[in-house]
C-alpha cells in the first residue's frame, strides 16, 4: 500500500497491520525546523500513532522523485487515520546531498557541480514537497 499526498494536506485513510515508512519527496537535501512533525491519529479512539524519526536518513529514489526516508511507525491493528504534517512552513528541500556540506572547500565543489550538471540549489516550493508512506 503507497499513500502519496502533498505536504500540506492532512489525509484521512485506511491502514492495515504492518510497518510503514514516511518518505519526504522532492530532494536529497532535507532540512525542517525543530517544530516540524507528522501526526497519524485513529480517528476512532483519538489516539497518535508513536513515529520513529530515522537517522541516519536514507537517500533513495521513490516514484521517480529524490526521496529522503524521514520516520517509521507500526499499525498494530486495522482502523482509519488521519495524517497531518505540522510546522512545515519553513521546511527546506534541495536536489543534492552536497547541501549537506556547507564547509568551504566543499562548497566551492558544490557550487561547480551546480553548474556543471545545471543542478539547483533552490529550495523546492512548498507546492512541490510530497509525503510518501510506504
Amino acid at each position: 500500500m503507497e499513500l502519496r499526498f502533498n505536504i500540506n494536506q492532512a489525509i484521512e485513510t485506511e491502514l492495515y497491520y504492518g510497518l510503514y515508512t514516511i518518505y519526504i519527496l522532492g530532494g536529497h537535501h532535507v532540512k525542517t525546523n525543530p517544530d516540524f512533525f507528522m501526526q497519524i491519529e485513529n480517528i476512532t479512539t483519538d489516539e497518535d500513532i508513536e513515529l520513529t524519526e530515522k537517522w541516519p536518513k536514507a537517500r533513495d529514489f521513490k516514484n521517480g522523485k529524490k526521496a529522503v526516508k524521514f520516520y517509521e511507525f507500526q499499525i498494530n491493528e486495522y482502523g482509519k487515520f488521519k495524517i497531518t504534517a505540522h510546522n512545515y512552513e519553513d521546511i527546506i528541500i534541495k536536489d543534492s546531498i552536497l547541501e549537506v556540506f556547507d564547509l568551504f572547500p566543499f562548497s566551492i565543489l558544490n557550487r561547480l557541480n551546480s553548474v556543471i550538471l545545471g543542478r539547483s540549489q533552490k529550495s523546492k516550493n512548498i507546492n512541490e514537497i510530497e509525503i510518501l508512506i510506504h
